[in-house]
């Protein structure tokens, strides 16, 4: 039996990973700081280690016994203060978990990015043969691309790491900002929810959390070393989202079209608001200049090469909203 070591265990995408994992069966060793969320990870077989993957003292002995290691830690907040932070728990955390893994002799990595790592679309939507194209991303995105580029050096050295690439993953689970579209979901039915945002054309790729997990386990049994995978599911733009959301929640609201450069301005006076006050942004001008682009994906190598079958964005959110009601958070 597999004893499995999961970084970011205490996460929206990390939980679900853990626990799926331990339910069925599996032996897991997580990570966890005194700050750590731990509800619903106290399972006989998810054992707790103390530590943080920015102290590599503490990671060897939590790895100590681990033939697999799923790496999902990192610092996926919009804004913070000191954006040196991206780096160091990203790049620099990421380093250390992988010499210890080399230390370790793991049989394999499965190393989670963003799929933020990758361009936007052109014709067609975006595979794993594209190549980041650097002055669209956010500085977090950016940590993620040299994080990636860090640990295929340390593939070339001989550690075997396959990469996975979440695309907007949602669902059952915390709602931070790893769950915004969930976020979004609750307080459209709640009626917090007032716009969409720019014409509503601008296309994302959606991703239900039970998916992504699946995907992460059937990388870790199917994928070699050295391959790329993009886990997600269905690409649809604002409008369509939100017409599901109407249409699966059975409420009908009236919903704006901000446009993009009332939506800049905003975001402008809210990088000021931070500075002055040190109160985070609701929204950055970083990742409002995302929002007019293609963001699609296409999903076929996953799809072929691990069987890889996400649901569709209807379902999705009907399994989210379901959730939603039944946690009485609506």
């Amino acid at each position: 039996m597999d004893t499995v070591f999961i970084t970011g265990a205490t996460g929206f995408i990390g939980r679900n990973l853990t626990l799926s994992l331990a339910e069925a069966g599996v032996s897991v060793n997580i990570l966890v700081r005194p700050s750590s969320n731990l509800q619903d990870l106290k399972h006989p077989n998810i054992n707790m280690f103390r530590g943080d993957i920015t102290e590599p003292s503490t990671i060897l002995s939590a790895m100590k016994g681990c033939n697999k290691i799923y790496h999902l830690a990192g610092l996926a907040k919009m804004w913070v203060k000191d954006k040196t932070e991206y780096d160091k728990i990203n790049v620099a955390g990421t380093g250390n978990i992988l010499n210890a893994a080399g230390l370790a002799k793991v049989e394999k990595i499965v190393v989670i990015s963003t799929a933020g790592y990758f361009p936007p679309a052109g014709e067609v939507p975006v595979n794993e043969k594209c190549t980041m194209q650097t002055s669209l991303h956010t500085a977090y995105e950016h940590s993620k691309y040299k994080a990636v580029q860090l640990a295929t050096s340390y593939l070339q050295r001989g550690l075997p790491i396959v990469f996975v690439y979440p695309t907007n993953v949602f669902g059952a689970g915390l709602i931070n900002d790893g769950n915004t579209v969930a976020m979004m979901i609750r307080e459209y039915i709640k009626g917090k929810w007032k716009f969409i945002p720019g014409n509503g054309r601008g296309i994302g790729n959606y991703v239900y959390v039970e998916d992504a997990v699946q995907g992460m386990k059937l990388a870790m049994q199917k994928g070699s070393p050295g391959s790329h995978y993009i886990l997600g599911g269905e690409n649809a733009d604002f409008d369509r989202f939100f017409s599901l959301v109407r249409e699966l929640s059975g409420i009908k609201r009236k919903l704006y079209h901000i446009p993009y450069a009332v939506i800049k301005a905003i975001a402008t006076l809210e990088e000021i608001k931070s500075k002055c006050l040190g109160l985070s942004p609701v929204i950055t001008r970083e990742w409002v200049k995302k929002i007019p682009f293609n963001w699609s994906k296409d999903i076929t190598k996953a799809t072929q090469e691990l069987d890889y079958h996400p649901r569709t964005l209807k379902e999705g959110i009907g399994k989210t909203i379901e959730w939603l009601y039944e946690t009485s958070q609506i």
